[in-house]
């Protein structure tokens, strides 16, 4: 590996240590955050008990390099946006249907919901088709949008903040908002997101910006319930740049493809204890 390779390893693991710069030793049962808390109450940091898992690489495609910024599994597509486009690509990387966006902002998250295919950024609200991307409709913006999920009920979106924006998935309207209660991740700035459901409960893996780590949120309580530790994939992609981090996760359960900013593969990922 190169001096560079090394370096962007070394500087993600000191990003991490900083987050966990003030772990307790032993960990505290998790208390809880009330549910369906409003998007003005308070929050109650908590020290969360989570599950540990890493990530195994089981299969990676040829990117073009371009800016990801959000992704979305659609059937058998991956969509994905690229700042000034957003494209369905086929798993094997070839594009499929392709949508213009002018005057695109630096932020976006794309979600599968019964309605269509909501893209959310802090420049616009659209809906889209899921097969051509062409747009149906559109809505209000209110929020930068750093990920975007959808939890079989609700819109689920964040914004580089430890918050999490709940929203009628299909209207786009807020309806609440939860903050992840752990004083482990209380400085960390949430990116892309993959809705999942553990013993029936909806939760959301989340990218933690800038590091090798993803978290997965109890989306009623804001507890942390699992990390995930990506190193696999930075080690397969030996990122040259600072900014050559994860930007996309999309799937389900314990698969999931994520992708990055520059990046110049798609990786399909299993997270295992």
């Amino acid at each position: 590996m190169t001096s560079s390779c090394v370096n962007g390893l070394l500087n993600r693991r000191l990003a991490f240590a900083a987050l966990l710069a003030f772990l307790p030793s032993a960990c505290a049962s998790a208390a809880s955050t009330p549910p369906h808390f409003a998007v003005s109450s308070p929050v109650t940091t908590t020290t969360s008990v989570s599950r540990h898992f890493h990530a195994r690489v089981l299969d990676r495609v040829r990117t073009d390099r371009a800016d990801a910024r959000g992704l979305e599994l659609v059937g058998d597509d991956l969509v994905e946006i690229t700042g000034p486009t957003v494209r369905a690509l086929s798993v094997s990387g070839g594009v499929r249907a392709q949508q213009n966006v002018p005057g695109a902002p630096a932020d976006g998250g794309i979600a599968l919901a019964p309605a269509g295919l909501w893209h959310l950024s802090s420049a616009f609200t659209v809906l889209r088709d899921p097969v051509t991307l062409a747009e149906r409709r559109r809505a209000p913006a209110s929020h930068e949008t750093w990920g975007l999920c959808d939890d079989g009920t609700r819109l689920v979106q964040s914004d580089g903040t430890t918050r999490l924006l709940l929203r009628d998935h299909d209207t786009a309207a807020l309806i609440s908002e939860v903050r992840v209660a752990s004083r482990e991740w209380s400085t960390a700035r949430l990116g892309d997101l993959a809705c999942v459901v553990v013993n029936g409960y909806p939760q959301v893996w989340a990218v933690v910006s800038g590091t090798d780590w993803l978290i997965r949120v109890d989306l009623s309580t804001g507890v942390v319930t699992a990390v995930a530790d990506l190193t696999a994939v930075t080690v397969a992609e030996q990122p040259t740049g600072v900014d050559d981090v994860v930007t996309g996760i999309a799937g389900a359960a314990d698969e999931l493809w994520v992708t990055g900013h520059r990046y110049g593969h798609r990786y399909r990922i299993r997270l295992q204890p």
